[in-house]
């Protein structure tokens, strides 16, 4: 972590670091309060804002409303959105063969792919 590093910013770094995917800041305020319980809302944008200045994080859209934030060291991955219990999962690997897709005179820079479904966890109460 390159931010001075202070019991609440070590909360939400690590809450972000052992997450399965990409967090909202509300699901960082609930899992880095088990660490800090008296943690604020402020304090956990005020982080995620240093953390990005600084590299440690990036952001992941998931929708015009909804922004998401995970590590920026775990390479190239995409996603999967839980449409029953909201959770985003990272998904290792990728499909390869996009660019080929692009129509012709176009070049690809990066792309990100956001697979909708339901989780396993969701799936077995079904």
């Amino acid at each position: 972590m390159a931010v001075h590093p202070t019991r609440q910013r070590k909360a939400i770094h690590q809450a972000m670091m052992l997450a399965p995917g990409p967090l909202s800041p509300n699901d960082i305020l609930s899992l880095a309060t088990q660490e800090v319980p008296k943690l604020g809302i402020a304090t956990v944008y005020r982080t995620i804002n240093l953390l990005l200045e600084a590299g440690d994080i990036q952001a992941v859209p998931i929708n015009a409303n909804d922004v998401r934030y995970e590590p920026c060291d775990r390479g190239h991955h995409h996603h999967f959105l839980c449409r029953v219990c909201n959770t985003v999962y990272d998904i290792k690997g990728c499909a390869g063969q996009i660019a080929k897709m692009l129509p012709a005179d176009f070049e690809m820079d990066e792309h990100e792919i956001l697979i909708h479904g339901t989780c396993a966890e969701c799936k077995a109460v079904d």
